[in-house]
């Protein structure tokens, strides 16, 4: 039996709504999948009546002794957290990253298969004095593992980063040969692997604009990055580095299984673009399975019951493939 997580996300965004609408889509059509939603009881109470459930759930205090439930939905209450609408408060951080957190837990007792995550606000877990840039810091960090990847993931386009939540002026003095050459194996591991990708391509892109035209305009394209693409093990499958105007004004992206950006506006302008708030957030390289929508807490429809949830539905069914390719691997072992 699959078990899939759910978490609200910040409190006071669209988080709740749409982990509700989702659920109410997806278990329609999955039967025999099992849910546990993470949620502020009074949070639950608020969204309900927003959003009417569709499927069948009890409120629980563990999620051990409900292990063999025959509702579809555990829902697992995280105490109570004041909310305040449209605004990233400390409750909305605390509560966010208690359900985060708890997720993990979960996932460590093997009690859930992976986890998809609502959108959270760096401002309220700031507020609420959480030290992580990002959740996908946060779970690399609970899983003790340094080499790992953000990515964003579609049919049209996929996506990965080489630094992630860093000011643009400490992306040039960051680039560094050996993490480079372990993002870029993360990142073919993950394609082979997750998406079960046999001949990933990789398309990696400058960092300086022309991509540093021979070293006119900047010298870390010549000096780090085609060294590494050179090597043996890159052969065939990683490209460039492209000049990042250009690849996608010439639509180039479409040749290859993933482009691998340096810096975080480089890649997510063109993405976000081109998938209008569909695409999937996926922490690559760690032993468990988190993805999230790739949009933001949306403080400005929060309450109103418009959110769009698609990609919120998108995130599991990457997770679901993922999980999938995954139990492949091991029974082909």
């Amino acid at each position: 039996m699959k078990r899939f997580i759910f978490t609200c996300g910040d409190i006071n965004g669209i988080g709740p709504e749409i982990a509700l609408k989702a659920l109410n889509k997806i278990t329609s059509k999955n039967k025999t999948t099992q849910f546990i939603l993470i949620i502020p009881e009074n949070v639950l109470k608020t969204t309900v009546r927003l959003v009417k459930p569709l499927f069948t759930y009890k409120i629980v205090d563990d999620i051990e002794s409900n292990a063999n439930q025959k509702y579809q939905v555990s829902i697992l209450v995280t105490g109570s957290f004041k909310q305040r609408i449209g605004k990233p408060t400390v409750a909305s951080g605390e509560a966010a990253f208690l359900a985060l957190r708890t997720s993990f837990d979960l996932l460590k007792k093997n009690l859930a298969d992976a986890v998809v995550t609502a959108p959270v606000s760096k401002t309220a877990l700031k507020l609420a004095g959480v030290k992580y840039p990002g959740q996908t810091e946060m779970y690399a960090d609970w899983c003790n593992v340094k080499n790992f990847v953000m990515t964003f993931l579609s049919k049209k386009l996929r996506v990965g980063l080489y630094s992630i939540h860093i000011p643009l002026q400490e992306v040039a003095n960051s680039l560094n040969s050996n993490v480079l050459i372990s993002k870029l194996e993360t990142v073919m591991r993950m394609l082979n692997v997750d998406l079960g990708i046999k001949k990933p391509r990789v398309a990696v892109l400058g960092l300086n604009p022309h991509s540093g035209e021979g070293g006119i305009i900047g010298k870390e394209e010549k000096d780090i990055i085609e060294p590494i693409i050179k090597q043996k093990k890159f052969k065939s499958v990683v490209e460039g580095p492209f000049s990042s105007d250009a690849f996608f004004a010439n639509r180039k992206f479409e040749n290859y299984d993933m482009v691998f950006g340096l810096y975080h506006d480089q890649v997510l302008i063109p993405f976000k673009y081109i998938n209008a708030g569909r695409g999937v957030n996926y922490s690559a390289g760690l032993p468990i399975i988190r993805t999230s929508p790739d949009h933001g807490t949306a403080y400005d429809i929060a309450g109103k019951g418009i959110a769009d949830e698609s990609s919120m539905v998108e995130a599991f069914k990457y997770a679901e493939l993922i999980l999938k390719n995954r139990k492949k691997k091991i029974s082909i072992k």
